[in-house]
């Protein structure tokens, strides 16, 4: 692999930033190249954030170009379809199906198109392969909804793309959980693995 370019999307106070940490950490064992921008949107619960992250051996620099985007993983489907422009033949699309409504279409009494409709949207742009996750749902099961997050990163093991294993993920989840949410995030990230489905 020369290089692979992965989006972090979704919501302010989804934990985007710790996903990060756990595949920088994942891609560093294994002596790869892990570059990723600062988050970009707003940083308060609910807000619009991404960020952007290249692995690889001689990767340079974090930002990627549209339509070369190899991972695309949306914590929200709206966020996912924000990230459309990004996404081309090669894409995987990982996606919580949990939907939050931003504050403007309540405002602006605005349509938002449902999980089925962004499905469609995204493979109209040529995404390779989608895969959806009830990935909220399962956390509030857990205990936390906080814990989304890790459900995510399961299901994104599932997917085939990133250049190690789900039990290096899985062991960079555990060495990087604080200690009272070690379980926890362990218990989410096998359920995501476990629920992860083809789309």
């Amino acid at each position: 692999m020369d290089e692979l370019n992965v989006i972090i999307a979704g919501v302010g106070g989804q934990g985007i930033l710790f996903m990060s940490r756990v595949l920088g950490h994942a891609a560093v064992k294994r002596g790869l190249n892990f570059i990723q921008t600062e988050i970009h949107g707003l940083s308060q619960r609910y807000g619009s954030i991404h960020t952007e992250i290249r692995i690889g051996k001689d990767v340079q620099s974090p930002l990627i170009l549209e339509g070369t985007l190899d991972l695309l993983i949306a914590l929200e489907p709206l966020e996912a379809l924000r990230k459309a422009n990004y996404v081309n033949q090669r894409t995987t699309v990982v996606m919580d199906v949990h939907e939050i409504t931003p504050v403007t279409a309540y405002i602006e009494k605005a349509r938002v198109p449902d999980v089925d409709e962004i499905i469609s949207d995204l493979k109209a742009v040529g995404a390779k392969k989608i895969i959806t996750v009830s990935a909220t749902d399962i956390a509030v099961e857990i205990g936390d909804p906080v814990l989304a997050n890790s459900v995510m990163l399961g299901a994104v093991s599932t997917a085939g793309v990133l250049p190690f294993s789900k039990d290096e993920i899985r062991s960079s989840l555990s060495e990087l959980s604080p200690a009272r949410y070690r379980e926890l995030n362990l218990r989410a990230f096998d359920a995501g693995l476990k629920e992860a489905k083809d789309r």
